[in-house]
């Protein structure tokens, strides 16, 4: 047979048996080997950085971020000190430790954080929003900053612990539990608590500003009293002067006035 054509053959039969791993920049590729037929297969355990690498159709990669990742958590009707549930947006940014992807896929598999820190992680939020106000953790920024390091702290200390008996090379970058929204229910019976308390306020300042019209009424009262008893008028005659002054103000009056004997009488003129 032509030397060409058997190469050719032999070309064909190598690259239909392979096919090729091409992790991202940011990743890198553990490969996991499969036997053909018999015996064991296990975990590269050097991993497969950027580029195009092949490997037998046998064997399979599994892509790690090695780049801080994101794990968003929602967490629903935690209950603070005073038992008000409240929902929580948490994220939590670990870090694979760059060339030991093939010693966390190994040790912990590819749902390394679903099955081994998700629980304890939200154990830990629920514990600390248990121990602070409603108040502090929708609205107090130093009180959640101390949580988020507390927290963060814990979650590392609970990697290394995990890592005694099985290396787990993780870093806790980050933190950060969110302020607490109140749950649709709460949040309903907190309208409905302003809007009584609003109510509430509105009532009082009414009240407040009919007792402040009153008491300048009365004080009003006792002047024009004292200032009768001054000019020794009689109260028609005070009704008849507070007549003139309310005519008086008007533009263009011209009016004389007579309160009791005749040099009393007085003009009053307003342009």
């Amino acid at each position: 047979m032509n030397k060409g054509i058997i190469l050719a053959i032999a070309s064909i039969l190598t690259f239909s048996s392979c096919h090729s791993v091409s992790p991202n920049a940011d990743e890198e590729a553990v490969l996991v080997k499969k036997p053909w037929f018999f015996g064991h297969g296990g975990v590269d355990m050097t991993p497969v950085k950027s580029g195009l690498t092949w490997c037998a159709l046998s064997t399979y990669g599994v892509n790690f971020k090695i780049v801080p990742e994101k794990h968003e958590i929602f967490l629903d009707d935690l209950f603070s000190d005073d038992n008000t549930p409240l929902d929580f947006h948490s994220v939590i940014i670990t870090q694979i430790v760059t060339g030991k992807s093939p010693i966390l896929l190994s040790n912990y598999g590819e749902k390394w954080f679903e099955t081994n820190l998700y629980n304890y992680f939200c154990n830990l939020v629920r514990d600390h929003i248990s121990q602070h106000s409603p108040f502090d953790l929708m609205s107090n920024r130093e009180v959640l900053n101390t949580i988020d390091q507390k927290i963060a702290k814990q979650m590392q200390d609970y990697v290394n612990l995990l890592s005694k008996n099985k290396e787990m090379p993780i870093i806790i970058k980050d933190v950060i539990i969110g302020k607490a929204t109140p749950n649709k229910e709460q949040l309903a019976e907190m309208n409905r608590t302003a809007k009584v308390v609003q109510a509430k306020q509105t009532q009082e300042r009414e009240y407040e500003v009919q007792i402040a019209r009153e008491k300048a009424e009365r004080q009003k009262a006792v002047a024009d009293k004292a200032y009768m008893d001054e000019m020794r008028l009689s109260p028609s005659q005070f009704i008849q002067l507070k007549w003139v002054e309310t005519v008086a103000a008007k533009s263009g009056a011209n009016i004389d006035v007579l309160v009791g004997p005749a040099e009393n009488m007085w003009n009053v003129k307003r342009k």
